[in-house]
């Protein structure tokens, strides 16, 4: 076959598309220049980033050093060492909570006090029950006029008395009375009298037994001049009726407890010449077992004449 390349083989596979060797030989000899300039690219961008990292914890390990000597210069306590420093990257976790605070110095003592000694115990108080006001025991007296006829049997439950049936000094009383109603020692001018207004009787009297009604007592004359009488006191309440009269004369009868300070009186007077009866009634009581005690007194006298109190009878119920 006749040569038509000058004695060349034909290309093959030769056209458009088809690079020749030499060509791509070309191509590879121009490309090699790139490939290291890539390469040395990569080495200083780590590197770069070495160095920012490097620095970074040089700078933490420094501000650290210095801020402990800061701190120290102010604290005698030491600090407690710090946390390691971690690598600085990805996946590293930090606490959430910061730690306590620290005391910045040793706290100072509080001066001293001397305590000022303590008060002296007060005694227990004692338990009081609610203090009651005392009881005086109580004397009532009341005055009233005398009626036409006093039965001293029926009146006098207790005890009763009568003053002058058979003379000056004789005295009636009921002989199952227990001698309650005392007279007092005479110590004045004594006179019979029959000049009361009402009647007197009673039965199972001694010395003498029943009397029907009699006007009979006894009086004295002059300012100071009197009677004293005195009855058994209890805590329940006693009546005792006193049977009196006056001539002339202004009398003031008073009253008074053995036990308790209760006190009581009043008053009867008569001006003219004529006799003025009453009856006193006294309701009483004492604190405890006592008795009261009275005085039927003359306070004023009127006139020339024997001016003076009287006394006729008397029942305790």
């Amino acid at each position: 076959m006749p040569s038509t390349n000058n004695g060349r083989q034909p290309a093959r596979g030769r056209g458009p598309n088809r690079r020749t060797t030499a060509h791509i030989g070309l191509r590879r000899a121009t490309d090699s220049p790139t490939v290291e300039s890539d390469d040395r690219r990569g080495w200083n961008e780590i590197a770069s980033s070495a160095a920012v990292i490097l620095a970074g914890v040089i700078v933490v390990v420094g501000f650290g050093f210095i801020a402990s000597r800061v701190i120290g210069s102010n604290n005698d306590n030491p600090l407690p060492d710090p946390p390691p420093t971690a690598a600085l990257g990805g996946g590293v976790e930090f606490p959430s909570a910061s730690p306590g605070l620290i005391p910045l110095g040793s706290p100072t003592p509080s001066p001293t006090t001397t305590a000022p000694p303590p008060p002296p115990k007060s005694p227990p108080a004692t338990t009081r029950k609610t203090d009651r006001p005392p009881d005086n025991g109580a004397i009532a007296i009341s005055t009233g006029g005398v009626p036409g006829t006093v039965d001293l049997t029926a009146e006098g439950t207790r005890d009763w008395v009568h003053w002058a049936e058979e003379g000056t000094f004789s005295l009636e009383r009921d002989k199952d009375g227990g001698f309650a109603i005392l007279e007092g020692t005479p110590s004045a001018p004594r006179f019979r009298h029959a000049l009361s207004p009402s009647l007197f009787k009673w039965t199972g009297g001694d010395p003498v037994d029943h009397s029907d009604g009699t006007t009979t007592g006894i009086r004295t004359c002059g300012a100071g001049n009197g009677f004293t009488i005195s009855a058994p006191a209890a805590t329940s309440n006693r009546t005792l009726r006193l049977y009196v009269g006056v001539l002339a004369a202004k009398g003031k009868l008073s009253a008074s407890l053995t036990a308790g300070s209760a006190t009581a009186s009043a008053t009867l007077e008569q001006r003219g010449g004529t006799f003025d009866a009453a009856v006193f009634t006294l309701t009483y009581r004492a604190p405890k077992a006592a008795k009261i005690n009275l005085s039927w007194t003359t306070t004023q006298a009127f006139g020339n004449g024997c001016g003076g109190v009287a006394l006729e009878a008397a029942t305790l119920r």
